[in-house]
């Protein structure tokens, strides 16, 4: 029956309905079963239909049935990528939440979520349409769950009763993952118990376990849990509903799985599992329990806890668009990769062939006229093979100046795999520098690891140097009108920070032996908690686990052939055999040190070294003071990184 002829709001609409029929079940705010036999699924959004390629994501889908008797079918999708590369996809299998009786394979939120997540993962994902209340009750789900996974695990063994091409031809039978949100990481659960009794086809193995939000309770209220009326809780109502006849109710193992006499969770059949939370989940004390108890139990695999944050369950669905929705999609999307190599907290690589990098921060365009400092910036091009660009800042002040202007080459850090000279960070720092200090300043993208090792940003450092030194002499290939009408060519300087410190020492001990065009000179450099290392631990460093260091992993990583290892004097300046630093190709340098810095000892050892080198020029060691490397770039308003950047600007004259 239409609603009267005026305008209600939805939920008066609903009710006028409500009471033109007679309700014979509801479970609010979900669904309204009526006597009639018709079905009011209060909470679903639209179903959308499939497309050929997803305009946001070009992401193919389509429909496809798995199973006849009882019927049940899926929405399966495929990236874009998958035309691209040689390799198999993984295979994630999708269960929507819902409490087992609104929202389908092919709503409209599950269908543009998966689209995102088929995208940044790289996968293959099935999003089951499983049968719902309230003519399926549990385990209706369960089954149709394992019915999908059999038929999957047909594929595999070529035996398929109703092929899916996709599958035969694209799909990685060895990374299958199951997962879902709420309701549908509750059935992932159950799954993966049954997988671990159980034999799939072929022997088919699932590799791993995405459950976001999953959803458990229990009779007995844990944590944060409201006491009173825990017996009337949705949780506690949407179960009942679901399967009436659960042999011990809500402690049901299916539902409770920590409840007295379930199963050991050690049976759980995957390898790796990663749990998300929120922080404004009715379910989160459960979740947390759940992996506690995983961790607990003796299971042999490999489970993570992930925390989005300040939201409700299943948000990403909701709000894609958000800086958590992100992180929390990026986070799904690395579980479901496959790592061929990584460096934490630092980056990924993965099979597919990209790159995460964990550390970088956004890339900001150049600009005009900064609203903070007035400086300019724009982004240049240094050389073509191979490709090498930097972001040159100029200071407001030299529209008032006839003097010529000293030049900054700095390089970034990062440990030579994250960040870039167009960071926010580095952007805000020289910003700052440029007009504190009244120079130009060249930031280069120099190329980073992983499909740049070693000594390829310091083959980038040279070539910057030597590009500067063609304008001294007019003969420039990519000429810079900065650096022609405003460069004072006496007054160049190298500098950066950690690694791009250990990169602007090694351009010197080049620059010591080589001429540069037009023989120009570096007149100084600013080694900010520069990055050396060493395999004999020094001063406070620890002496347990030494070889293992973030700095051993980190060099192994970025120069794996380097001569000598953690001893090649290009990390180790101070190593056996390591050539003079008296060599150094500069007239000045000032090393910065901070008091929480782990290469702290190691750069006073280096400023020591030098002085005993028998150098010529002027050094000086300057303590910033009790914080971390870089700090300035990350703070740089507190009272000691001002401090650290106006001893950088007095030193650069």
């Amino acid at each position: 029956m239409n609603c009267p002829n005026v305008r209600l709001e939805a939920e008066e609409c609903l009710d006028f309905m409500a009471n033109d029929k007679e309700i014979v079940k509801e479970l609010l705010p979900l669904i309204r079963v009526y006597k009639d036999g018709s079905v009011e699924r209060l909470l679903s959004s639209p179903n959308v239909p499939p497309s050929s390629s997803d305009p946001d994501t070009r992401v193919s889908s389509k429909d496809i049935v798995i199973e006849d008797n009882p019927f049940l079918s899926a929405r399966i999708f495929l990236p874009k990528s998958h035309n691209k590369h040689n390799q198999k996809l993984p295979i994630f299998v999708y269960f929507h939440g819902g409490a087992f009786c609104v929202e389908s394979a092919f709503s409209f939120f599950v269908h543009r979520y998966l689209n995102i997540l088929a995208s940044e993962a790289n996968i293959i994902a099935v999003s089951v349409d499983f049968r719902l209340l309230p003519h399926h009750p549990l385990p209706a789900a369960y089954e149709d769950g394992w019915t999908t996974l059999q038929w999957i695990a047909s594929h595999a063994t070529n035996n398929a009763t109703k092929p899916e091409p996709w599958l035969t031809n694209f799909a990685d039978f060895n990374k299958l993952y199951v997962g879902g949100d709420t309701s549908g990481a509750n059935l992932a659960h159950n799954l993966l118990m049954r997988a671990g009794t159980e034999t799939l086809h072929g022997d088919l193995r699932i590799l791993g376990a995405l459950l976001c939000c999953p959803f458990f309770w229990g009779s007995k209220p844990i944590g944060s849990e409201p006491v009173e009326e825990h017996d009337q809780s949705l949780a506690m109502k949407v179960w009942s509903f679901a399967w009436p006849d659960a042999h011990a109710g809500i402690d049901n193992p299916m539902i409770n799985p920590f409840a007295p006499g379930s199963p050991s969770l050690a049976t759980l059949g995957c390898s790796k599992m990663l749990i998300t939370i929120t922080a404004k989940d009715e379910f989160r004390d459960r979740d947390i329990l759940y992996y506690e108890t995983v961790k607990r139990s003796g299971w042999k695999g490999a489970v993570e806890l992930f925390d989005v944050g300040d939201e409700p369950h299943a948000f990403q669905l909701f709000k894609p668009e958000t800086d958590r929705a992100k992180a929390m999609i990026k986070c799904l999307a690395s579980f479901l990769k496959e790592i061929v190599k990584e460096l934490l907290p630092l980056i990924r690589v993965y099979k597919d062939g990209t790159v995460e990098r964990l550390l970088s921060s956004p890339n900001v365009a150049a600009s005009e006229e900064d609203p903070e400092t007035g400086v300019s910036s724009k982004d240049i091009v240094i050389a073509e093979n191979p490709f090498l660009s930097a972001r040159i800042f100029l200071p407001k002040s030299h529209k008032n100046l006839n003097q010529k202007l000293p030049i900054l080459v700095y390089f970034h850090g990062g440990a030579f795999c994250v960040e870039s000279a167009f960071s926010f960070y580095v952007h805000r720092y020289l910003n700052i520098l440029v007009s504190e200090a009244n120079i130009i300043a060249i930031s280069v993208d120099y190329r980073l690891l992983p499909h740049h090792p070693l000594p390829a940003a310091y083959q980038d450092g040279w070539i910057t140097l030597q590009w500067i030194a063609s304008h001294a002499i007019n003969n420039a290939t990519n000429k810079e009108p900065w650096l022609l009408d405003y460069a004072d060519f006496n007054k160049v300087y190298v500098g950066g920070d950690t690694n791009g410190a250990n990169l602007a020492h090694n351009v010197l001990m080049r620059a010591g032996n080589e001429t540069l065009p037009g023989d120009l000179k570096i007149l100084g450099a600013l080694l900010c908690c520069p990055f050396f290392w060493g395999s004999k631990p020094i001063g406070s460093e620890p002496v347990e686990g030494h070889h293992q260091s973030l700095a051993t992993k980190v060099w192994s990583f970025v120069y794996p052939d380097a001569p000598g290892g953690i001893d090649n004097p290009m990390v180790n300046p101070c190593a056996p055999g390591a050539p003079s630093l008296v060599t150094l190709g500069c007239s000045k340098i000032l090393i910065v040190i901070t008091g929480k810095d782990e290469f702290r000892d190691r750069d006073i050892v280096y400023h020591e070294s030098v002085k005993k080198s028998g150098w010529k020029g002027e050094l000086e060691l300057f303590d910033a003071g009790d914080e971390e490397h870089a700090f300035q770039l990350y703070k740089p308003q507190t009272h000691l990184a001002k401090a650290m950047i106006k001893r950088l600007a007095s030193f650069l004259v």
